[in-house]
């Protein structure tokens, strides 16, 4: 079942990968022996496959290309880890993260992707609307998956949901299941979710995206933060360094990164000193400064309330 919708892997593939099929179950290994990560999809309805995804990139272009996909594909994918990012229209991009649900027309918000953070743990629900409708009506008749897929098409192609508890009851669930009910489970959960769309009004539903430039000046601003971090760098001097207000920064940059600027780069420097401690070949006191501590004690303490123990300890 769902061979023709599998071919959307041969398309938007460029890595090499391996494909492991069995009864209603796909596994999909990216890249050799599996480097980039792995997706186990399970086939669930006539044009509708549920794709698990846990990967680990540096740059998504070594693994995706983003081709046209002849069927009309809508795509709804909910993150579990990381943070995942499609461009919508000629100069918008959205992101969401951990908990967030978004719902498109593939043809339409895939002509840029990126997984900001380098991984992503999540899922995607694929489905073939001409193929799937007449099934999905057998049990929810009053929803019809191709009046959705074009009302969404006149609407920007995409609805972005925000974490919130009734997407994590009807998604959550479905990453802790018993392998003996996963097939049935499955089923049942998409029809909840789309018997859920059924009752939303998307229309008042508003989403915050990004210009390019805007990006643009985000990753600028990420590479100042990584040169130098011995420095002190203020959000008013990256802010007049790039011509953009200071809040609108901190929206952007938050917005891409799912954290706070000033947080994000206080993480990045203790995570790099994390790398350093284990690389074994600087003492504590020259780690601190490497990473802009202005003394030893200052140091430990912020990596015990980020890590969980002091940096000695942290080597040992």
């Amino acid at each position: 079942m769902n061979d023709k919708l599998y071919e959307i892997f041969d398309v938007v593939l460029k890595s090499d990968f391996s494909l492991k099929k069995h009864d209603n179950k796909a596994s999909i290994e990216l890249g050799e022996n599996g480097e980039y990560g792995q997706m186990d999809t399970y086939s669930i309805f006539p044009g509708i496959i549920i794709a698990f995804i846990d990967i680990d990139i540096d740059k998504i272009d070594d693994v995706f290309i983003e081709n046209p996909i002849h069927p009309r594909l809508l795509e709804i994918n909910h993150c579990a880890a990381g943070r995942y990012s499609y461009a919508v229209g000629d100069d918008k991009i959205i992101y969401f993260g951990k908990g967030d649900l978004c719902v498109s027309i593939y043809d339409l918000t895939k002509s840029f992707s990126d997984f900001p953070l380098g991984y992503y743990k999540g899922l995607e629900i694929f489905i073939d609307v001409d193929v799937a409708n007449e099934y999905i009506k057998d049990y929810i008749p009053n929803f019809d998956l191709i009046e959705f897929y074009e009302s969404l098409e006149k609407n920007k192609g995409y609805v972005l949901l925000r974490s919130n508890q009734k997407i994590n009851h009807v998604i959550g669930e479905l990453y802790r299941v018993d392998e003996r009910i996963k097939e049935s489970y499955f089923k049942l959960k998409c029809l909840e979710l789309l018997l859920f769309f059924s009752i939303t009004n998307f229309r008042n539903i508003e989403s915050l995206s990004l210009s390019k430039k805007q990006v643009e000046i985000v990753e600028l601003v990420k590479e100042d933060l990584i040169a130098d971090l011995e420095s002190k760098i203020t959000l008013d001097q990256l802010a007049d360094k790039y011509g953009i207000g200071k809040t609108t920064l901190k929206n952007c940059f938050k917005e891409v990164y799912g954290k706070p600027i000033l947080k994000w780069r206080k993480e990045y420097k203790l995570d790099y000193a994390c790398k350093l401690i284990e690389d074994g070949s600087y003492n504590i006191s020259d780690i601190s400064k490497m990473v802009g501590y202005s003394s030893p004690s200052k140091f430990s303490q912020a990596f015990k309330s980020y890590v969980g123990c002091t940096p000695s300890e942290y080597r040992k």
